[in-house]
């Protein structure tokens, strides 16, 4: 009974490992190639693959050998498997950013890289666990019953301890350590007790990389780096490439989220400047709603340029505040309000009214978070609006050509709900097929307003609107269908 008892519960492990094993995998991709359905397609996808032909592997296996040092040996390759991802995963990522084009290639290539091999193992243990128990051909059904469900419910339980403990609580190293020392833990003591000489000395020798990997300095060009639960963080000092100002950057994921200029200059992006316009197309306002905080370049700025105006600002994660405060200068100020909360689902429940509406969220490099980009999400901000209030939308696209698509069905979905649309490219008519910051510019007013201002700053910005044409050939987006990873990536 102690046996099988001892036998369910290495189906239990193995279960519970593969999916914390995936769900960190989604982190451990997401500083390199972004969270986008096409990473998590690869990653699901490569799992259950290889999680099949484990099986395969592990039923034929285990009937020419029925022995319990089989499983051992699939838990030793597994740790073998996920020491090669520590030792490997921040270099070979590295070289899928620089050499390989496109999300779906990425995502594809790295999934196959640093997943199939250790799922592979994971997936031999439930099969040579179902031989070994079956010494009672009548109750077949029952013991391989048991085995699925001892695996199911491992499952369950890693799927909720990475997600709810280890990913909140814990480095993605030092899970993975973890994850490394289990396995071989697990296969050292079956050795142990096989008296197997000489795969107990490969296993202690593989147990010594895992500490020295674990103890391994690496060197640290950031000035701050931490595994939230929504982002990996980053601060470091940069220069911008358009200005080459020298800026404190925050960069979330591989996507630079925000900064702030270490040369007293107002707004460390140009691009940041255009969400003045709100004091062009509605010079009366008072309350303002900010989508997206990161280092809150803006909101800062906002308050020292329009101090008896009231901002709240919407960040979904509260250790990116806590960040801000700390290293980019962000003060408590009774005219800031931060809620910590996703975008959408604030603006689903709010009750407030606002003049200007700004946005400046991204859930990757170039792709906004597709809850926000929707026909009712949109209609949601234009009920939020006061008269003649306005909407002010960050988007990183081409204003033509393969790497505008996104770009045509936003404006387009826009078109459906406000009255007046129009586009700021930061980077002027002449450059339309080049990736740039754009701003969407929304009023809820049919009164058409001038696109001239005295204030030359103001001007300088009004200059930069689009005039002409822009074929939005694209399909209206949706909650229901609403494909923004495919189109933002499309022209990569």
């Amino acid at each position: 009974m102690k046996l099988k008892s001892n036998l369910l519960l290495l189906t239990f492990i193995s279960g519970a490992m593969v999916m914390v094993f995936e769900i960190i995998g989604a982190r451990i991709l997401a500083p390199y190639i972004g969270t986008s359905f096409f990473v998590w397609t690869a990653l699901i996808g490569f799992v259950l693959a290889s999680l099949s032909l484990g099986y395969y592997i592990g039923g034929k296996w285990i009937d020419k050998n029925p022995n319990i040092k089989i499983p051992a040996i699939a838990f030793f390759g597994a740790a073998v498997s996920l020491l090669l991802v520590l030792y490997i995963k921040d270099d070979f990522l590295e070289w899928v950013l620089e050499h390989v084009r496109g999300i779906k290639a990425s995502a594809i290539i790295s999934s196959f890289v640093l997943f199939v091999p250790a799922s592979i193992f994971f997936g031999m243990v439930s099969p040579m666990i179902s031989k070994l128990l079956l010494d009672d051909l009548p109750k077949a059904g029952k013991t391989i019953g048991n085995v699925f469900a001892f695996g199911s419910i491992g499952s369950l339980f890693g799927t909720f301890l990475a997600g709810f403990y280890l990913l909140p609580n814990f480095s993605l190293t030092l899970i993975l350590v973890t994850l490394f020392f289990i396995s071989i833990g697990i296969a050292l003591i079956i050795f142990l007790m096989k008296k197997r000489w000489t795969w107990l000395i490969i296993s202690s020798l593989l147990i010594i990389l895992g500490i020295i990997q674990l103890n391994q300095k690496k060197t640290n060009l950031y000035t701050y780096q931490y595994e939230s639960e929504y982002n990996s963080i980053k601060v470091f000092p940069s220069t911008d490439y358009q200005s080459g100002d020298s800026i404190l950057m925050m960069q979330l994921g591989r996507q630079r989220a925000g900064g702030m200029s270490l040369s007293d200059k107002a707004l460390p992006f140009n691009y940041l400047y255009y969400f003045r316009l709100a004091e062009h197309f509605n010079p009366d306002f008072q309350n303002t709603l900010m989508l997206g905080g990161a280092a809150y370049s803006f909101p800062k700025y906002f308050l020292n340029q329009y101090p008896e105006a009231q901002i709240d600002v919407v960040e979904i994660d509260e250790e990116v505040t806590r960040v801000a405060q700390e290293y980019f200068g962000l003060r408590e100020n009774k005219y800031l309000d931060i809620i910590h909360e996703d975008a959408r689902t604030y603006i689903n429940t709010c009750q407030e009214k606002y003049d200007v509406i700004y946005s400046d969220t991204f859930r990757n490099a170039i792709s906004l978070p597709y809850q926000l980009t929707t026909i009712e999400a949109i209609q949601k901000q234009y009920d939020l609006l006061n008269d003649n209030g306005v909407v002010l939308v960050n988007v990183i696209q081409a204003v033509e050509g393969k790497s505008s698509l996104f770009l045509q069905a936003e404006l387009k979905t826009f078109m459906q709900v406000f009255p007046q649309v129009y586009l700021f490219a930061d980077r002027g008519g002449q450059k339309r097929e080049e990736i740039q910051s754009t701003i969407i510019l929304a009023i809820k007013s049919e009164t058409r307003p001038a696109f001239s201002s005295r204030d030359m700053s103001i001007d300088s910005l009004l200059a930069k609107r689009v005039t002409e044409t822009i074929p939005l050939n694209q399909a209206i987006l949706y909650d229901d269908f609403a494909p923004v990873d495919y189109l933002a990536f499309r022209g990569l």
